[in-house]
């Protein structure tokens, strides 16, 4: 899946709170997350209006993830590309959705006192 990490000092465990709740804020239904957890899941709209409605309404499934290294700790999201449902339209409106949710985790992780050192698409 393609998508976006980005690199940062503060605790990989804070840095997945704070996009957990972020994601929250923005309506994602969202896979709960344990102590220890090192990723959880946002969806947002529904696999079958995605089939009827196509670019209209896609879903969007991303998968946030976290891991520490001992210079920085790293924050992946990676999104759907919904090619076959939606065409280029919905694949579109699915790269807005994760990059207002990217920016709203970038918020929430400066607001938690940690700055983003690194930005890279993949």
């Amino acid at each position: 899946m393609p998508g976006t990490k980005i690199l940062t000092k503060l605790d990989a465990a804070i840095c997945l709170k704070a996009a957990w709740r972020a994601a929250q804020d923005l309506g994602f239904s969202l896979t709960p997350i344990a102590d220890g957890a090192k990723s959880f899941t946002a969806t947002k709209g529904s696999a079958v209006v995605a089939l009827i409605a196509g670019a209209f309404a896609p879903q969007c499934v991303f998968q946030i993830s976290v891991e520490s290294y001992s210079d920085a700790n790293e924050l992946v999201l990676q999104k759907n590309k919904p090619w076959l449902s939606s065409g280029a339209v919905g694949v579109n409106k699915v790269n807005r959705q994760a990059e207002d949710l990217l920016s709203a985790i970038v918020r929430a992780i400066e607001k938690e006192g940690g700055a983003i050192l690194e930005r890279k698409e993949f």
